[in-house]
């Protein structure tokens, strides 16, 4: 299916005005969002960990045929379906998500981070590993235009790029995302990334009339990454 650049632009737009920046309410449990592709079908995975503790509190799952093709800067109308699919399965919802994109630090102010913050109306960080946009000096990536900070740069097993997604300061999502750097990788997304690895080697046995695959309820189950690293 083509993607209408011209109409997600102007969604983009409209949206990013509903962005807003907040500092971020005491938190017991972060929740990362991942997709990955095996063919014609997106995995997307919600895995939610305890901050303390670091036990995974849940996970949730989702397969859908992949519709849309990568447009860049578009990233949100491609991965948005198994994210929130995956996410709405959750029993709970998690006080802070972190998503495995970019928020503000996206042309238009409104990367996938964003776009799931708006939806959800939680408090959503972006983490991403290459850079999509503005000029990056030091520790901090810049918007050309306007000079604002954008991004933080995080070391952590190589860069991460966090943004705002919605409902959260930079500073405090940089200071989550720091505060989650375990073993050189963001934990919660690093759980959420094994988990679509795994997914994606299981076809769905069939798909329902909204394109949704079926998964047996034991695939999507996540344990605390041992030693090793592994699942």
């Amino acid at each position: 299916m083509p993607l209408n650049t011209e109409v997600a632009r102007k969604i983009q737009e409209l949206l990013a005005k509903r962005v807003t920046a907040a500092p971020l309410p005491s938190y017991n449990t972060v929740c990362g969002l991942d997709v990955a592709y095996s063919g014609d079908v997106a995995y997307g995975a919600a895995v939610v960990v305890d901050v303390r503790s670091l036990a995974v509190t849940e996970a949730a799952c989702a397969a859908t045929k992949n519709l849309v093709p990568y447009v860049p800067t578009f990233l949100a109308f491609r991965e948005l379906t198994p994210m929130l699919r995956a996410y709405v399965k959750l029993r709970y919802q998690p006080d802070v998500v972190l998503v495995d994109g970019h928020g503000v630090a996206h042309p238009r102010r409104f990367g996938i981070a964003s776009h799931i913050g708006v939806v959800l109306k939680r408090p959503t960080v972006g983490v991403a590993k290459s850079r999509l946009y503005g000029v990056e000096r030091g520790d901090a990536v810049y918007d050309p235009e306007t000079g604002e900070v954008i991004a933080r740069v995080l070391r952590c097993g190589g860069k991460r790029y966090v943004s705002v997604g919605s409902h959260v300061t930079l500073e405090d999502a940089a200071a989550l995302v720091q505060r989650l750097c375990i073993g050189g990788d963001v934990y919660p997304l690093r759980l959420a990334h094994d988990l679509t690895q795994r997914l994606k080697r299981v076809r769905p046995s069939s798909f329902d009339q909204w394109g949704e695959g079926r998964i047996e309820d034991d695939v999507c189950t996540v344990k605390r990454l041992g030693a090793g690293g592994g699942i």
